[in-house]
């Protein structure tokens, strides 16, 4: 764990745990504060990174946002799981922080979450073209149509970057891809977008169609005990 401000809880007597006081400068807001966020979301990633790999020479790595939760079988499933390059968690759950009864579940979690992505380690400081606007890299005016008109491909004119070190989670697959890489699906339901506590930067609101309504009443589910004690849903 790595952030300005140390966890508002004990953290546990652990070797495995560490977290890393930083002190860096903010990003500046001149280009609005979702650029800002991500950078300063890439440079904690990048101490942590650096730490665990001299730390503990780790054969995997995930990105996890502070906010959003992972499941308790995750570990165990990996350790048992055939030596792929990663795994991407495509079924998850969508919570409102808080919420005592309902949870909703989705098939696209790594359309909307950024905590979906397993890497080997060996893998992670290979790089590719994989920087776009989303990490502040300038694309000309062709390549910026090509990114809002495609959400997975990778981009002509991206920036270079590390397969661990950008935030452009629909297109992973593409980036595996690139590497010549399959990037395999972790077979359950793995992880938690929370949202709805007041400082997270998710899911964007938009207007609900009647559709999106209809959808999301189909994938509302009952908050079990089992599903509370796997995520340790609070």
């Amino acid at each position: 764990m790595a952030g300005h401000e140390p966890p508002d809880f004990q953290p546990p007597q652990d070797p495995r745990f560490k977290f890393l006081s930083l002190d860096h400068a903010l990003p500046s807001l001149e280009h609005g504060y979702w650029l800002a966020a991500v950078n300063d979301k890439m440079i904690k990633l990048a101490a942590a990174w650096t730490y665990a790999k001299s730390a503990w020479n780790p054969q995997y790595v995930m990105k996890l946002d502070w906010d959003d939760l992972v499941s308790s079988r995750l570990v165990d499933w990996l350790v048992s799981a055939e030596d792929e390059a990663g795994y991407l968690i495509k079924h998850g759950w969508i919570w409102r922080s808080g919420g005592r009864l309902f949870i909703q579940r989705t098939e696209q979690f790594d359309r909307v979450c950024g905590s979906c992505l397993i890497i080997r380690g060996d893998l992670a400081d290979q790089t590719g073209p994989f920087l776009t606007e989303v990490e502040g890299a300038m694309l000309d005016e062709a390549g910026s149509r090509f990114a809002a008109g495609d959400h997975y491909s990778l981009l002509p004119g991206a920036g270079t970057g590390t397969l661990l070190l950008n935030d452009c989670h629909q297109r992973y697959a593409a980036q595996f891809a690139y590497l010549g890489h399959r990037l395999a699906t972790v077979p359950f339901h793995a992880a938690v977008c929370r949202l709805g506590h007041g400082n997270n930067a998710g899911i964007q609101s938009r207007a609900e169609t009647a559709r999106m309504f209809l959808g999301r009443i189909r994938r509302t589910r009952m908050l079990t005990p089992s599903l509370r004690k796997e995520f340790m849903l609070g």
